[in-house]
């Protein structure tokens, strides 16, 4: 299983960042984490095929974390001349059917048996011949007023977790880091004061922790605490490739 950070920025694009994507590959498939910055120019760019894309899974429905899905599905519209499917799975009913209009509105008519979507409840939500992925319900839209989920995604007898974006205060950091052994965790860094919460961080059970989702800011203060953390800690870039 390999990680690609395609994009590490917060809610704005800066210089050489763009706003999240995360793309995970087992056994030649690709899986889409959130799809906020240009996923696919950079997947182009990295000669990574588009149409081997199997699912997309938002997070939440905020723009720098789905706001350039529209260019995925129209691969699979227009370009993939009707052999791939791909399925998305957006954590609102209403972000699905907005999504549908905008489709049309862009005259891109989504074929359900190219593109279809679901709608991520809690617990497993994905389960192919590579992959299993399962929705964990966090707190970041209004303090859970509207979803939003972290991901566990499990392949080859690796464990990976995608925090997603958390509440401010933080209570909504996966319980199941303590409780379970992962390979990595790759989480948002952008929304939680890191200092408050650092004795909570040192007590997730992972072999690395990749931070993305982050103002350069943050990015310092985790490197001056580097030394401290029981494992693995990289501070995560756009383009980046992981091996898990």
């Amino acid at each position: 299983m390999k990680l690609f950070t395609l994009g590490t920025s917060h809610g704005a694009t800066e210089i050489g960042r763009v706003c999240s994507g995360n793309l995970v590959e087992v056994n030649g498939a690709y899986y889409l984490f959130d799809c906020g910055g240009s996923v696919e120019a950079k997947m182009t760019n990295h000669q990574l095929p588009i149409g081997e894309i199997k699912a997309v899974f938002i997070s939440h429905m905020h723009e720098d974390h789905a706001g350039t899905l529209s260019s995925i599905a129209k691969r699979f519209i227009v370009y993939l001349n009707r052999e791939k499917s791909v399925k998305m799975y957006l954590p609102e009913q209403n972000g699905i059917d907005a999504f549908q209009n905008w489709l049309k509105a862009l005259h891109l008519t989504p074929d359900e048996k190219i593109v279809s979507f679901f709608e991520v409840q809690a617990g497993e939500i994905y389960r192919d011949e590579n992959i299993t992925v399962t929705a964990i319900p966090t707190a970041h839209l209004g303090g859970g007023k509207f979803p939003s989920f972290a991901y566990v995604i499990e392949a080859q007898g690796k464990k990976l977790l995608y925090t997603g974006d958390l509440a401010l205060d933080f209570h909504d950091y996966p319980e199941i880091l303590f409780k379970e052994e992962f390979d990595t965790v790759l989480s948002e860094l952008v929304h939680f004061d890191f200092e408050k919460n650092f004795e909570t961080i040192l007590k997730t059970k992972t072999k690395r922790l990749i931070f993305t989702h982050m103002s350069l800011t943050k990015a310092e203060q985790v490197k001056e605490r580097e030394a401290e953390f029981p494992f693995e800690v990289i501070i995560a870039e756009d383009d980046m490739c992981f091996e898990i």
